[in-house]
């Protein structure tokens, strides 16, 4: 008898988790349900539909085809209970009909949700979050409408400043208020989020940190926002709000199957496996807890990399393989239309939160030889361990190259590298692509000298 897998999501854990379960185990009866009423989409590619980038969701939602792989996917759909002993899931549709499926192995892949803080005025019109495909159209459409001038965004998360940066490009005068004391918090340094936000500025957009939105006004769609601190209150003419403010953990169906839930985060337990603690289940992606691989401490990888990746070892695992997770460095990169911002690894607040000795360098150089005409100029800040140099983490900013700076640091990380190591790598160099000291290369060197200067006074 062929073995039954089900997988409960279709986000990029979910898609993964099923195309790696084929792959492995080709009898096997794979079923995936879905509450999206298409297959899929991608969530990372709605901000520049939103600004007009891309022309419209349908460029972003795909088919992807299942039937060719013989996966059956029920969409439109939610599971609503699951009993361990029979080892069945009971789903209902759109229709209200009830599907029930034997499962022998489940893979738990049910993301996360936006979190809506209790904002008065919040179920005004023209007042968006934004998670879905459809999300990202109705916010394109509303920013379309003429009358419609100056837009808020709400959270100065990375969702935040992407919508923010395309609906700037689209000629509004777009504000983000954030609550924190600074953009993308928890994620950057202090001193790093202050060259976000000269960035934003310079692009057009308007930043308010450390003030929080006490309320949305208007009749039937917004008209103005009201936000400040316990010394101000101030009030901003708006059209159209957008709620950046982070997402949380799905976690509801774990809870009533009996999976074991991180307190701190609020999320799936699992092991390197991605299995649960209920034997045959597996979980993957935004709703689980996992080891963060450089401080080797538990963190949340609410990323469409790491999803991807941990859904890969719950499928191959479910179908009788054996594969590994070894962690998340959470690394990723926001995207505005003027500069990236790449992060990797831990900060140094981070790290002194965690009782590191830690040393770090800030270095702006250019990418390419100053001689070039196209070359441009990035920053980049290092961290490393003090005791022996092991990399840690990397903060940067420019308009080109961030991405391919923050991919070798990530392989630099999860190799265990040192900045003595790094002096060593043969980086290739042209004048049209490359300078001939690569500027990780001089940060890197940086750090040395500081090291070594530190060894030597002792």
């Amino acid at each position: 008898m062929s073995q039954k897998i089900v997988i409960v999501g279709n986000g990029p854990a979910g898609l993964s988790a099923a195309g790696a379960a084929r792959i492995k185990n080709r009898t096997a009866e794979i079923t995936v349900i879905d509450t999206k009423d298409y297959d899929t989409f991608h969530p990372c590619a709605m901000p520049f539909v939103i600004g007009g980038y891309l022309p419209s969701i349908d460029t972003i939602i795909e088919n992807l085809n299942y039937e060719m792989s013989k996966i059956k996917l029920h969409k439109g759909s939610i599971v609503e209970k699951v009993d361990l002993k029979q080892r069945k899931a009971f789903a209902r549709n759109k229709a209200d009909e009830e599907i029930i499926l034997d499962y022998d192995k489940l893979i738990i892949c049910t993301g996360s949700s936006v979190f809506v803080p209790p904002i008065p005025g919040r179920d005004l019109g023209n007042v968006f979050s934004l998670k879905f495909a459809e999300d990202a159209d109705a916010i394109k459409k509303a920013a379309e409408v003429k009358d419609v001038k100056n837009i808020i965004v709400v959270g100065g998360s990375a969702i935040g400043i992407e919508v923010a940066s395309e609906l700037a490009h689209t000629g509004k005068k777009v504000t983000i208020i954030e609550m924190q004391p600074q953009l993308m918090p928890f994620k950057i340094s202090k001193a790093f989020a202050t060259i976000v936000e000269k960035n934003l500025e310079e692009s057009g957009i308007s930043v308010k940190t450390k003030m929080l939105v006490k309320e949305i006004t208007g009749k039937t769609k917004v008209h103005s926002v009201a936000y400040g601190n316990d010394e101000t209150k101030e009030t901003i003419d708006a059209e159209l709000v957008v709620l950046a403010t982070g997402v949380r953990a799905n976690v509801d169906l774990a809870k009533a199957i009996g999976l074991k839930i991180n307190e701190k985060y609020r999320a799936i337990e699992v092991n390197e496996k991605m299995e649960t603690n209920i034997e045959g289940i597996f979980a993957a992606g935004d709703c689980i807890v996992t080891n963060n691989y450089g401080s080797q401490t538990k963190t949340l990888a609410q990323l469409a990399g790491p999803a991807t990746r941990q859904g890969r070892v719950a499928g191959i695992n479910a179908a009788g393989g054996l594969a590994v997770y070894p962690g998340s460095v959470n690394s990723f990169i926001v995207s505005s239309r003027t500069f990236y911002v790449g992060l990797v690894g831990i900060n140094e607040e981070q790290a002194k939160e965690m009782g590191m000795e830690v040393i770090t360098q800030k270095l702006t150089a250019p990418i390419r030889p100053h001689y070039m005409p196209t070359t441009k100029d990035i920053t980049l800040k290092l961290i490393a361990r003090v005791n022996d140099g092991k990399i840690l983490g990397l903060e940067a900013i420019g308009e080109e190259k961030v991405d391919v700076n923050v991919n070798y640091v990530t392989i630099a990380i999860q190799a265990d590298l040192t900045v003595y190591d790094l002096m060593n790598i043969d980086f290739c160099y042209a004048p049209a692509v490359s300078e001939t000291i690569y500027p990780l290369v001089k940060v890197a060197d940086a750090i040395i000298r500081k090291l070594e200067r530190k060894k030597a006074r002792k």
